[in-house]
C-alpha cells in the first residue's frame, strides 16, 4: 500500500514548536520595545525556525508505505508480528517518521507502536513489530498512524495511512482427558446404558480414496452401482454438549472469556478426538453447533473442530447482551458448564434441567479444586489449565 492510497492528514505544531513560538515572539516584542538587537534578532531566530520546520512538514515527499500481518491467523498467546515497510522516494530529503498501528476487537483497542529508524533520501527501512494475541477474538489490524516530524521536532505531520487487515485469535487446545461414558440413547430409541463395542448404522455416503474398504455396504453398492461407505456410531460414546455462560453477569472480569474459551476448545477437541459427538452452545443460544463425530471413518478432528473455534472467536469479538433465548439441553448424556465465578449457578442449573452438569469455573479466588453437590461436580480454577486439571481427574 502507498501513503496515498488513502491518508488523512493534519499538520500541527508540537509542544516544543509552541514553545519556540511563544519564546520567539516575547523576545522579539521585549527586544523591539526595549531597543536591544541581539534580543530582537534571536527572537526573530526563533521564528524562522519554526517557519522552517513548517515548510519541512507541508513540502510531501514521496513515502511508500507497506505493512504485512504475519500469520493471519493464532491460537491465544502465540506469536504474531507485523513488518512495516517504508521507501523513501526523494533524492534529496530524509526524514523522521513514528508509527502506531490500532489494533481493536469488540469495544476496545489498542495502540502497538513502532519505532522506525531515521530514513535517509532514496533507502528503505523495515520494521518488525509484536502484535498482541493475548484475547480470543476476530481482531482488525490498522489503519496505520504515521507522523512526520518537521525540522528540529517543532512541527509535525501525522496522518492515517493505508487500509486494514484481519487477524483471527483462536483458543488454546490444551491437553487433557476426553469423555467418560455416560447413559446414552441409542439410534433405536431408548435410553439405556451401552456396553462399548457395538454400532449403530447412521448413514451412507459415496466412497472417497482412503476410506476403510471393510466399511463397504455391500447391498446398498450392489443395488446402486456405486461403492456406499457406512458412517457407523458407536452407542457407547456419550454426547457431550458444552455450554458457555456467555451472560453479561458472567464476563464482568477481564479476561474470563478468553480462559473460558480455552477450556471449552479442549474439551471439544479431546472429545472429538475420542469419537464423541459433541454439541457447542452458550448460555444466551447465541451459539448452537453439532460436532459430527463417529468410527470407521477418516475423521480429521481440526476439520470437525473448526466451526467451534470460529463460533467461540465470535463470541469473543460481541459486546455481552442480556437478548436470547437459552438453548434446549436434550439429547446427551454429559453437561459440561464452563462459566466464571460471577456466574449465575441458579440460573444455569434451571438450564440443565434434570441433567446433573459439571460445573467448570474461572475462578482466582477459589481454594478448592474439585467440589461435589447432589453428585454434580464443580471443578474452579484461576487459569484454564487448572480448570482442565480438575477436569482430567474426575473423568480418568
Amino acid at each position: 500500500m502507498s501513503a496515498s492510497s488513502r491518508e488523512v492528514t493534519r499538520v500541527r505544531p508540537t509542544v516544543r514548536g509552541v514553545v519556540a513560538v511563544i519564546t520567539g515572539a516575547v523576545l522579539l516584542v521585549a527586544g523591539m520595545w526595549a531597543g536591544y538587537p541581539t534580543v530582537r534578532g534571536l527572537g526573530a531566530g526563533f521564528l524562522v525556525l519554526v517557519l522552517v520546520s513548517l515548510v519541512s512538514v507541508l513540502l510531501p515527499l514521496p513515502l511508500s508505505v507497506d505493512r504485512v500481518v504475519s500469520p493471519s491467523r493464532v491460537s491465544r498467546g502465540d506469536a504474531c508480528e507485523g513488518q512495516l515497510t517504508v521507501h523513501n522516494g526523494s533524492a534529496r530529503f530524509g526524514t523522521s517518521l513514528d508509527a502506531t498501528d490500532w489494533v481493536s476487537g469488540g469495544d476496545t483497542s489498542v495502540e502497538v507502536p513502532v519505532d522506525v529508524p531515521w530514513l535517509p533520501a532514496g533507502e528503505s527501512r523495515t520494521v518488525a513489530f509484536p502484535l498482541p494475541t493475548a484475547r480470543v477474538g476476530r481482531l482488525t489490524i490498522g489503519p496505520m498512524a504515521l507522523r512526520r516530524n518537521g525540522f528540529g521536532g517543532l512541527w509535525l505531520r501525522a496522518g492515517q495511512v493505508g487500509d486494514t487487515r484481519d487477524l483471527l485469535v483462536t483458543p488454546r487446545l490444551l491437553p487433557c482427558h476426553g469423555v467418560p461414558t455416560g447413559v446414552t440413547r441409542g439410534h433405536v430409541g431408548a435410553d439405556e446404558r451401552v456396553e462399548r463395542g457395538g454400532t449403530d448404522l447412521t448413514g451412507l455416503r459415496e466412497y472417497v480414496p482412503g476410506d476403510d474398504l471393510r466399511r463397504l455396504h455391500w447391498a446398498t453398492t450392489a443395488r446402486t452401482g456405486t461403492l456406499m461407505i457406512r458412517e457407523d456410531s458407536d452407542p457407547s460414546r456419550a454426547h457431550l454438549t458444552v455450554l458457555v455462560d456467555d451472560t453479561p453477569a458472567a464476563l464482568v472480569a477481564d479476561g474470563d472469556l478468553d480462559e473460558m474459551a480455552d477450556v471449552a476448545a479442549s474439551i471439544l477437541r479431546a472429545a472429538v478426538a475420542a469419537g464423541h459427538p459433541c454439541r457447542l452452545t452458550s448460555a444466551r443460544g447465541g451459539i448452537d453447533i453439532d460436532l459430527a463425530a463417529g468410527i470407521g471413518i477418516a475423521v480429521n478432528p481440526a476439520a470437525v473442530l473448526e466451526p467451534a473455534l470460529v463460533a467461540l472467536c465470535d463470541l469473543a469479538s460481541q459486546p455481552p447482551s442480556t437478548t436470547g433465548s437459552p438453548p434446549a439441553l436434550h439429547d446427551t448424556d454429559v453437561l459440561a458448564v464452563v462459566g466464571s465465578r460471577h456466574s449465575d449457578r441458579s440460573r444455569l442449573a434451571t438450564l440443565a434441567g434434570s441433567l446433573r452438569p459439571t460445573l467448570l469455573l474461572i475462578d482466582p479466588t477459589a481454594t478448592q479444586g474439585i467440589s461435589w453437590s447432589a453428585g454434580a461436580a464443580t471443578l474452579s480454577g484461576a487459569r484454564a489449565t487448572d480448570v482442565l486439571a480438575a477436569w482430567d481427574s474426575v473423568t480418568s
